[in-house]
């Protein structure tokens, strides 16, 4: 797909595309506290001098030059006054560059108690697909957006520059950006999600919320002033994933279908209402064996990790030989001076502050390594774990994705090291090598009432093998497509299934023919969209394909493209007008010319290096084409998209390609 050259076109009114709305000034209703320089160094202060003596990973993902760096711009920042909002963003951009899921602030009591008597959230669900904001759900407002919608601008900002803002703020392990879409949608540790939770440090509370959206392969957009929810109705909305802050025991669920077994579970959160999860699960497993199932499906898509005693469960169940799930603890410090009186956190606190010095290992760096002890919550991973003798010995399958992170991803790594698990769906967030975890103090700035959670230990993955920084790789990647969204398709499971996957056609075969429908990108300026009719004839040219694309641009003026689009011949390189791509998914489909196709690469925009993405998705008369790019550290957004149908182009009245 070529970039179409922004400047030979602009925006016809008669596309019904709005205009900017002016950004809506921040609620006059909150009583927003002010800070003085010394009260906001004071509280950054304690903040550094925490995360120093108690964070075992605050210089693990970058040096401690660019930490100081970092300390260096909040002292700068806090040189002025400030608000308690101004504080908390900038408190979560620092937090997030450390790179640790388990290291973010929470809100003080003041700003909780506004959300809890004001409503405040926005009143729909969504997720995004190929780079898009899409609507899962809305509580019924007049002009709500509907599922399947897609939002491109929330109170006069443009989606795409509210994605780059609050993706500072969004906490992620390590290198695994590819969680930053997820946690703005969904996060089980905030207040619902991080659009919801950061917007009002970035934004002000909102009075309302005007919403510009349209459906998917349309021209015009629509815009609504919506009513603001509570957080107790947000979490109401309907949601197709695990429920907000679902527990273990109700997060489980299995299907036996002859030979092949789906045993999905949500969360391994097991501390509020816990269970014992070996005796929880061992039924399931018994009816496998006595049942003489061959294949199992274990679904953590959803999952993002909880309780070290649900994976150590399901690997007495998966594991082929006794083993121990984890490497003893590491922590940086186990005296911590007075900065207790500032922390909370569960548990007993003399054993938490004030551990004996005897059950630890001093390592040659310093650090504190606990001696696993029998009887110790804290160590059951640390010691030999026996497999149970109703352990499953079949085709060990695990659906992964964005989503995970901790627990579950630390699960995923040891099924594929010592199970010879197959990993399909896509590459996760969390560590496979093991987050900083542990117990997670709670430290209150004193002037401005704001919480930073920080892990005070390094839980290692008993593995060999992982990737500094990442989570686990899928075997089989397959990326979420709009096409399969809108048609309610999970091909994940049909992938894991091997159900209705066709070998892909080639791809003149599935690419071939004329097209008609509309183009639509995100300008290169200012990102607003653009969205132009748009035919295309699609021709084999000596194995590829040759599109001869036309675009109309307003009542008389027609424009003429063309693109280049090949294999290589071991199916790995998709090469796009004499650009390459690695081919990360090329599967077909129900028909004989469907076909999903997903390619990476590299490239610049506006002079800055991108990550590229492009998904082909053909299910029968329709054809899809998206161009998504992200910076690195940033979300992918859809940079253009074509919807096309086999229709007959002169419905449209727009000339064939010469």
């Amino acid at each position: 797909m070529r970039r179409i050259p922004t400047l030979l076109f602009t925006i016809p009114l008669s596309l019904g595309l709005c205009t900017a709305i002016p950004a809506f000034s921040a609620s006059t209703s909150y009583p927003a506290k002010i800070l003085t320089p010394e009260q906001a160094h004071a509280d950054i202060d304690l903040m550094r001098r925490a995360l120093e003596t108690i964070h075992p990973g605050l210089y693990r993902y970058r040096t401690r030059i660019e930490t100081d760096a970092a300390f260096g711009r909040l002292d700068r920042v806090s040189a002025h006054t400030l608000t308690d909002l101004d504080l908390w963003r900038e408190v979560a951009e620092f937090l997030a560059s450390i790179h640790c899921d388990h290291t973010k602030p929470e809100p003080s009591v003041a700003i909780d108690a506004y959300r809890e008597s004001h409503a405040t959230h926005l009143p729909l669900r969504f997720k995004f697909v190929e780079g898009r904001m899409i609507v899962v759900s809305n509580d019924g407002q007049a002009g709500a957006p509907p599922v399947g919608a897609e939002i491109l601008s929330i109170n006069g900002r443009l989606v795409p520059r509210i994605v780059t803002d609050l993706s500072k703020a969004v906490a992620y392990d390590g290198s695994t950006d590819q969680a930053i879409a997820t946690k703005l949608a969904e996060d089980g540790d905030l207040t619902g999600d991080d659009l919801n939770e950061y917007w009002p440090a970035f934004y002000g509370f909102p009075e309302r919320w005007t919403v510009e959206w349209k459906r998917i392969g349309t021209l015009q957009s629509t815009t609504v002033i919506l009513q603001p929810i509570s957080f107790a109705e947000w979490t109401a909305l309907p949601w197709p994933g695990d429920r907000y802050r679902n527990e273990f025991y109700r997060a489980v669920t299995w299907q036996l279908h002859g030979t092949t077994a789906y045993l999905r579970i949500d969360t391994f959160v097991n501390y509020r209402n816990p269970v014992d999860a070996t005796l929880f699960l061992d039924g399931f497993f018994r009816s496998l064996k006595t049942t003489a199932v061959q294949n199992l499906i274990l679904d953590l898509r959803n999952n993002g990790g909880g309780s070290e005693d649900v994976s150590v469960a399901l690997g007495r169940y998966l594991l082929p030989a006794d083993f121990i799930w984890s490497k003893p603890v590491l922590l940086k410090a186990v005296r911590y001076g007075d900065l207790p009186s500032h922390i909370e956190s569960w548990g007993d606190r003399k054993n938490l502050f004030e551990e004996s010095l005897s059950d630890f290992r001093r390592t040659s760096d310093g650090w504190w390594e606990r001696i696993p002890q029998p009887g110790n919550e804290d160590d059951g991973s640390a010691l030999l774990q026996a497999v149970s003798p109703d352990r499953f010995q079949g085709r060990l399958t695990v659906l992964i994705g964005p989503r995970n992170g901790s627990g579950a991803t630390r699960t995923a790594a040891q099924l594929k090291e010592k199970a010879h698990a197959i990993l399909v769906g896509e590459d996760t967030g969390g560590s496979a090598e093991g987050p900083t975890a542990g117990h997670i103090f709670l430290l209150t700035l004193p002037n401005s009432g704001l919480k930073v959670r920080i892990p005070n230990a390094w839980n290692r993955t008993n593995i060999e093998h992982f990737m500094p920084g990442r989570g686990v790789t899928a075997d089989n990647v397959v990326v979420e497509t709009l096409a399969d969204e809108q048609a309610g398709i999970d091909q994940v499971l049909n992938i894991a299934k091997a159900a209705n996957v066709a070998p892909p056609p080639r791809l003149d075969q599935a690419l071939a023919g004329n097209w008609s429908g509309m183009l639509d990108y995100r300008d290169f300026g200012n990102d607003k969209r653009v969205v132009l009719p748009t035919s295309a004839v699609a021709s084999n040219d000596l194995g590829a394909v040759s599109f001869a694309f036309t675009y109309k641009d307003g009542p008389s003026k027609i424009v003429h493209d063309t693109d280049r689009w090949s294999l290589s011949t071991d199916e790995k390189s998709l090469i796009v007008n004499g650009d390459s791509y690695r081919v990360v998914e090329y599967v077909g489909g129900a028909a004989e010319s469907d076909m999903t196709l997903v390619a990476e690469g590299s490239g610049k925009e506006n002079d800055r290096d991108v990550i590229a993405r492009i998904v082909v998705a053909r299910r029968g008369g329709s054809l899809t084409l998206s161009r998504l790019t992200a910076r690195p550290g940033e979300a992918f957004l859809m940079r253009d998209a074509y919807a096309l149908t086999t229709e007959d182009t002169k419905e449209m009245n727009i000339p064939a390609s010469p």
